[in-house]
């Protein structure tokens, strides 16, 4: 396979983040999860002392018809149901099974 048939099948990562809806406390609102491409994730989890989940929330994450990103300060004071569900969220978008 060359490269512009790796283009044709979606081998590289688009830049539009994809809308996905979130339940939470009797709450239904959308967010925008950005999907990763392998660059971004080496990037996001490379070595430091700060939370990988705050992170990778601030990195992908986006709210509202605005699109509006979360700080990692923000996301790394997040209630512990509501950042789960924001995981899962990036996960399903992601292709990232719980426990890979």
């Amino acid at each position: 396979m060359n490269l512009a048939e790796l283009k044709n099948v979606g081998a590289f990562i688009p830049a539009e983040p994809v809308k996905v809806p979130v339940e939470w406390k009797g709450y239904t609102f959308d967010v925008w999860v950005k999907r990763l491409s392998f660059g971004d994730v080496e990037s996001l989890f490379a070595a430091d002392d700060r939370s990988r989940s705050a992170r990778m929330i601030a990195a992908a994450l986006l709210l509202g018809e605005n699109k509006e990103p979360i700080s990692y300060e923000d996301a790394y004071r997040l209630d512990v149901s509501l950042a789960s569900k924001l995981i899962e969220a990036f996960n399903s978008v992601n292709g990232v099974q719980p426990g890979n």
